[in-house]
């Protein structure tokens, strides 16, 4: 018996110190042999990972296409990504690169929207397709004429006496009557998987 205890504390003091040393200590991280740390050395977690695809147009395109590639129905036949492209530039064009002069009406507002050659394209499909998805959308009516360099566009309340209607129109104003009616998101899916008359969205 005196014996094996002499065994027993012997091998416990000359465990060599490199079988120690890989024993991983309770609740901690394994270390593999060969594995050297630096001091002061952190763990991280991974960086994370960008979600945003690019300027505004092109993460809106990356949308439409990764919603077609998950629908099998989709037509390759009929899918026109250009189109959707060209759409974007019209948007761009009105939105930033056009030139507004509003005056009130009686029971709303007057628009006059105009740019240069390029620009007025894009301002004439745009205001002229929006104007009916307007009147939609909202209590008012809007008409579209053409005038030189671009369009007219006059929206006033369907009932004359809405104050608060009127008041909304002349405060949204050009642009956020543009962005009036939840139909842009869908606009632009139909008209990259091939619908690119929709909603009279016609290049010239």
């Amino acid at each position: 018996m005196r014996i094996a205890a002499v065994i027993v504390v012997l091998c416990t003091v000359v465990t060599p110190p490199v079988l120690r040393a890989q024993q991983a200590p309770p609740g901690g991280m394994t270390h593999t042999p060969g594995m050297q740390h630096t001091p002061g050395m952190e763990h991280r977690a991974p960086a994370a990972v960008p979600v945003q695809g690019g300027q505004a147009a092109f993460a809106a395109i990356a949308e439409v296409v990764a919603l077609l590639e998950a629908d099998s129905t989709t037509d390759w036949s009929r899918v026109n990504i250009e189109a959707l492209r060209q759409h974007l530039i019209d948007m761009d064009a009105v939105t930033l690169r056009s030139r507004v002069s509003q005056s009130p009406l009686s029971a709303g507002l007057s628009m006059s929207i105009t740019g240069d050659a390029a620009a007025a394209g894009s301002i004439r499909r745009m205001v002229g397709a929006h104007a009916p998805m307007l009147t939609a959308a909202g209590p008012w009516r809007a008409t579209a004429t053409r005038i030189v360099g671009g369009m007219r566009l006059d929206v006033i309340a369907t009932v004359d006496r809405d104050s608060a209607s009127v008041a909304r129109i002349r405060g949204l104003g050009f642009i956020g009557l543009m962005t009036q009616g939840a139909h842009h998101a869908e606009h632009h899916r139909m008209i990259a998987s091939g619908a690119e008359g929709v909603h009279g969205h016609a290049h010239e």
